[in-house]
Formats: C-alpha cells, sequence, structure tokens
C-alpha cells in the first residue's frame, strides 16, 4: 500500500481512538458530579454499546496501518531497535501502543463479561489517554 495512503489511514484511526478516550477523560468525567449516578450508568453504558462496534475496526486499522508503516517505510530506519535516536522513539512509540492494544483487549472482553466497573473503566481510560498523548509526542519527536 502506498506510504500515503497508510499515513492518511493511520493518522485517521489515531485520532478518532484518542479522540473517543480523550471525551470520556476530559468531558464525561467532568458531568459525574451533575448527574445522578443512574443517568451517568445509562450514559456510560450507550457509549460502551456504541463503542464495542466501533472502535474494534478503529483499533484494528490503526495497528495494522502502523504495522504497514514499520515494515514498508521505517524498517530499516527502525532495526535494530535502540540503534539511533529515532529507532530508540519508535520503539518506545511501539511498546506504549502495545500497552495501549493490550488494556483495550482486557476492557473489552471485561464490557463483553459484565466485569467492567465503573472505576475500572475510568482507570484504564485514564492509562489509555496518557499512553496516547505520550505516543502522539514521540511521533512527533521522530521527526524532529
Amino acid at each position: 500500500m502506498e506510504h500515503g495512503i497508510l499515513v492518511t489511514l493511520h493518522l485517521i484511526c489515531a485520532t478518532l481512538f484518542i479522540g473517543v478516550v480523550a471525551f470520556e477523560v476530559l468531558i464525561l468525567e467532568g458531568i459525574r458530579e451533575h448527574l445522578p449516578a443512574a443517568t451517568m450508568a445509562l450514559v456510560e453504558a450507550g457509549i460502551q454499546q456504541r463503542a464495542r462496534r466501533i472502535m474494534p475496526y478503529v483499533v484494528g486499522l490503526l495497528f495494522l496501518s502502523g504495522i504497514g508503516l514499520l515494515t514498508r517505510v521505517y524498517f530499516s530506519a527502525w532495526y535494530p531497535p535502540f540503534s539511533s535516536r529515532f529507532s530508540t522513539l519508535l520503539t518506545v512509540k511501539i511498546l506504549l501502543a502495545i500497552s495501549v492494544l493490550v488494556q483495550f483487549i482486557v476492557a473489552v472482553r471485561a464490557s463483553v463479561c459484565g466485569q467492567l466497573t465503573s472505576l475500572r473503566s475510568k482507570v484504564t481510560h485514564y492509562s489509555v489517554f496518557i499512553h496516547m498523548l505520550l505516543i502522539l509526542l514521540l511521533a512527533k519527536a521522530m521527526f524532529w
């Protein structure tokens, strides 16, 4: 696949993913104190239901496009890991992305099994949000 298409797809998926997580962390958590607990539970359930339908595709495309970029464009600059400044930043970015993927899979499984509590969801969202911010900073720093 052409470099431009991979980059565009990767950026669109990253924007959607970080946008959803940022909304939940920055907006949704801010309205929690203004809504009754039962109402907030319904809002969270509605968002989780919608996210379960959309986000697996977004995350899947995000990772596939990232793997495509790594293997088709950046492999020679990346391998071996930690061999240069660029390689080190990309390696840390990849490790953070794997951590996000694991957290995402665990959260989806917990949600499907009915074990995703409000607290667990909140902690996961904050963790993923911080990881995503670090990934964004690393992605920018790779090309400075």
